[in-house]
């Protein structure tokens, strides 16, 4: 008994299914085997999802197109107004044609050309490229919290897979111990009562199976939403879930979130974006020029006029800043102290993220240790000696079934704390922006 302490859990978790057959094959004419339905579907590996979520997802693509838009803004905002081209024909009187009859009509071609201050269109032009860098970064973000949505699925379609998969094994099992219990009662060896109680487990057993299939056709359906799927495509059956190897420290968790956070990232450009459009309001109180170029055209009639031509230089002034102009740099302010605070709230509600996530996951890692080197062990020695009491009459019925049921709890609460330990490494990932367990 002392050397099976020192077995790890997936040893374990094989006895009492063992134990059980070997203890009542002699008393009962049960199977030599517990059967256990084994899937035909083909398995759906965490990393050929993820790698098709990444390049199916809808959310993704939009997000990317609005990126790739973005970046066609620079040197949109950076090129010179178009200039403003057109003729002008004048006349000599309203009711006939002069052209070419006096020497006071012409026909005018012309040009004319905005020219905004220097420096206002670079600034334009940097605005717009920190804009696009920020919208880069949140393209990012979604790419990360759809890729961690697919794990945090796929693990609990997992939860849900191999929760049935236990329950259908200890279903067989309280069938067993149904028909032990309804032949020792029909021959006077037992009583009643194990036969209803068995009963009673066995449809308690049933129920949780339907629940557990709903939950599974759930996970399911989030999945293919994720994957962009249809609603009625094929899907295997999970992988086994390991657990994933996790080393880094609180501290350095707020480190890497600080230093590579998406999100954050996305907050500093849209700052570096407002600070350039400070620069810009500043340069508003300087006049924009506008260039003009005239070509007259003058036939009087005997030709003896020349051509003509001329070219001018207009100021727009900003002759009311301290009504327009004031108030668009008090705005730009704003708007840069407003991108500051963001900044800010976005930084402390990642930290508390990461905070949440992180207890989780180390909670649920001690759980686990707890469970794989104490409880379901303890549990399955248990059973076990509950087994052999039952055989020699000192264990009663009622208490070799509770010792089943407990174990069987054990084992669903194992992965529960697997799920949550895998869950919260995921939303790490997605809080931080870069991988941290392997997984791609």
């Amino acid at each position: 008994m002392n050397v099976l302490k020192n077995f790890g859990y997936k040893t374990l978790k094989l006895l009492p299914a063992a134990a059980l057959l070997v203890a009542f094959t002699a008393r009962a004419p049960l199977s030599a085997e517990v059967e256990t339905p084994e899937s035909q579907e083909s398995i759906e590996s965490l990393e050929s999802l993820v790698e098709e979520a990444l390049r199916n997802n809808p959310e993704i693509k939009a997000e990317r197109a609005r990126w790739e838009a973005s970046t066609k803004r620079p040197s949109q905002e950076g090129a010179l107004p178009n200039p403003t081209i057109g003729v002008r024909f004048k006349n000599v009187g309203l009711t006939d044609i002069t052209q070419g009859e006096d020497p006071r009509t012409d026909i005018q071609a012309f040009m004319s050309q905005e020219i905004p201050f220097p420096g206002k269109l670079s600034l334009k032009a940097e605005v717009a490229r920190e804009q696009s860098e920020a919208q880069r970064w949140i393209y990012d973000v979604v790419a990360r919290r759809v890729k961690a949505d697919l794990k945090v699925a796929y693990h609990d379609w997992f939860l849900a897979s191999k929760s049935i998969e236990i329950t259908l094994k200890n279903k067989d099992l309280i069938g067993k111990f149904l028909k032990i219990a309804e032949v020792k009662y029909s021959v006077g060896e037992g009583i009643q009562q194990d036969v209803l109680k068995a009963q009673v487990e066995l449809s308690r057993f049933i129920e949780q199976l339907e629940l557990l299939g709903e939950k599974k056709g759930i996970e399911e359906a989030k999945l293919r939403s994720i994957l962009n799927r249809p609603p009625d495509s094929p899907l295997g059956e999970p992988e086994e879930v390991e657990k994933s190897l996790f080393i880094l420290t609180e501290d350095e968790i707020y480190a890497l979130t600080q230093e590579k956070a998406p999100l954050l990232k996305s907050k500093e450009r849209l700052i570096e974006s407002k600070k350039r459009g400070l620069d810009l309001a500043k340069k508003q109180y300087f006049p924009d020029f506008i260039v003009q170029a005239t070509y007259f055209n003058r036939d009087g009639g005997d030709g003896n006029l020349s051509d003509l031509w001329q070219v001018g230089l207009e100021m727009k002034v900003p002759l009311y800043f301290w009504r327009k102009e004031k108030f668009g740099v008090d705005e730009a302010v704003s708007r840069l102290q407003a991108a500051r605070e963001d900044y800010s709230s976005a930084n402390q509600s990642l930290f508390f993220v990461v905070k949440d996530h992180f207890l989780v996951l180390k909670t649920s890692e001690n759980l686990l240790e707890l469970f794989e080197q104490g409880l379901i062990p303890q549990a399955s020695l248990s059973l076990e000696s509950a087994i052999a009491g039952y055989r020699v009459g000192n264990i009663d019925f009622l208490t070799l079934l509770d010792n089943l049921i407990t174990l069987f709890n054990f084992e669903l609460t194992y992965y529960t704390y697997l799920t949550n330990y895998q869950n919260a490494l995921a939303r790490i990932e997605e809080v931080i922006g870069i991988d941290i367990t392997g997984d791609k």
